[in-house]
């Protein structure tokens, strides 16, 4: 079972948004360059973003056009997204609920399901994987990323101690999570390895906080660095984008 006092902790401080992200934001580009690189119009899609947090990602894709569910398990991530979505005024396009996909009845299948950071916490992440399946529409993708075991700080020991804090149960090679994506059924279109060292650095130690400064063309030179020391080095994380 996921420990939801592990999730509530994490988003403890956690408040509402006042504006909407651009592609550019130093946390957020990854997943929304990989979004917007297999999705040329969100306007009516029908998506799925399980884990969705403070809700960053669905309320972004909600101003896009799309209509979005999110669900967590941390009632307040849900609290904030719900009030994050009236004061973007996205409300008749987002519908935020605090539960499990496996709990969840869903009356719709999906154009897209986002699982952002999430498969690694589930236990049953072979169960998990069919039930996205069942809920994704024929032709419909799957968007997963995950936390690489071939992570440079992870290799080293500077990892396991955050895995341990935010409920991480594994992490993945890109065979074994192309095997498992495969296995459910789905085709693999695209696996990209990304985060290197230096963006991992900042988000597992408590250097984080430099994160905020990360603008723009800031952004741009961090984010230039970290690709280029991906090779030598190794990625932290794996995004897989498959079709049903």
């Amino acid at each position: 079972m996921i420990p939801r006092h592990l999730y509530e902790k994490f988003h403890q401080k956690t408040t509402f948004q006042e504006k909407l992200i651009n592609v550019k934001n130093f946390t957020y580009r990854i997943i929304l360059g990989v979004i917007n690189s297999h999705i040329s119009s969100f306007s009516n899609k029908t998506i799925l973003d399980i884990g969705c947090g403070a809700g960053t990602i669905s309320l972004y894709l909600a101003n896009q056009g799309a209509n979005i569910i999110g669900i967590d398990i941390s009632r307040k991530a849900i609290d904030s997204c719900k009030k994050s979505a009236k004061a973007l005024k996205l409300k008749d396009r987002t519908q935020f609920i605090c539960n499990t996909i496996e709990q969840i009845k869903f009356r719709r299948k999906f154009d897209l399901i986002i699982c952002s950071e999430i498969i690694e916490h589930i236990p049953n992440d072979k169960a998990f994987l069919k039930r996205v399946y069942k809920l994704l529409k024929n032709n419909g993708l799957l968007i997963l990323s995950t936390p690489s075991i071939n992570a440079p700080l992870y290799k080293i020991g500077l990892a396991q101690n955050f895995d341990k804090q935010v409920g991480h149960i594994r992490r993945y090679s890109k065979k074994q999570i192309s095997d498992l994506v495969k296995k459910s059924g789905f085709t693999i279109e695209k696996v990209k390895l990304t985060e290197g060292v230096l963006r991992n650095f900042f988000f597992l130690t408590r250097f984080g906080w430099f994160i905020k400064f990360f603008r723009g063309i800031i952004s741009d030179i961090v984010t230039v660095i970290d690709n280029f020391l991906i090779r030598p080095l190794g990625e932290s994380q794996i995004f897989i984008v498959a079709r049903k």
